[in-house]
């Protein structure tokens, strides 16, 4: 049994949780469609509550949260420090937010781009993963998936491999070293979830963006080919390390 251990980096509205749920509740539908097997454990990281060790779960997932990396807050310190000793020990995984606080971490550089990253999104593959099992997903050209964001990594973290990206995104989805994968939009998050936050930043997005984004949400999304590239990141990366622990080869 497989335990994914989620840091939690901020919360949904209030108003919003009897409906939608918080950030860390969409993913165990997510990715349990390509692997029921798979378990999960909740860390309110943006509460300042982190595991007690790196090694408690058997791989890390950090989500969205409506914070900016360089807020530099004390939760974000600790998150940044766990996310440093946890690199090497177990395999990692960033969404939005969690993609930009890792790389950051890491050593990359996170800003304010001049436009919100908002509707669904067209993100061409720039390169597969060989840890990538399953034969349509190697087929497939792009990603469709939701994005929400105004900040966006500017400079990736050392040893980063783009493995697909946008004319407005250039590090969407990212490899860091073997053990981090990395997206910037959001596979988990509902079209419904989504319509909501556009509505909440409307005025901060401009009218013509806002609407286009809205309509977009009508498209068809790849939120399933990315959990099956999460998924086949967790188990390959699960595998090589038991490989090496117990003195087999990797390949």
């Amino acid at each position: 049994m497989t335990v994914l251990g989620i840091l939690e980096c901020g919360r949904n509205k209030p108003e919003w949780l009897e409906e939608h749920g918080g950030f860390a509740e969409w993913f165990p539908p997510l990715l349990n469609v390509i692997d029921p097997t798979l378990t999960f454990k909740v860390w309110r990281a943006d509460q300042g509550e982190l595991p007690d060790r790196v090694d408690a779960c058997d791989a890390w997932l950090l989500t969205g949260s409506p914070a900016s990396t360089y807020q530099d807050l004390p939760w974000q310190r600790g998150l940044s420090a766990f996310v440093v000793e946890a690199k090497d020990v177990r395999p990692m995984i960033g969404v939005c937010y969690g993609h930009q606080h890792i790389h950051a971490a890491l050593g990359g550089k996170v800003e304010k781009a001049a436009q919100w990253g908002v509707g669904i999104t067209r993100y061409g593959i720039d390169a597969r993963p060989d840890w990538l099992k399953d034969t349509l997903a190697k087929d497939v050209e792009e990603f469709r998936l939701i994005a929400l964001h105004q900040d966006h990594v500017t400079v990736p973290a050392p040893d980063t491999r783009v493995l697909a990206s946008s004319p407005q995104c250039p590090f969407a989805i990212t490899l860091i070293g073997s053990d981090v994968l990395t997206f910037q939009p959001h596979p988990e998050m509902t079209p419904k979830q989504a319509a909501k936050i556009y509505d909440l930043h409307r005025g901060d997005m401009g009218e013509a963006h806002w609407s286009a984004a809205q309509q977009s949400l009508r498209g068809d999304r790849d939120h399933q080919l990315a959990a099956r590239w999460i998924v086949d990141f967790i188990r390959s990366t699960a595998r090589l390390r038991n490989a090496s622990e117990n003195g087999e080869p990797k390949a």
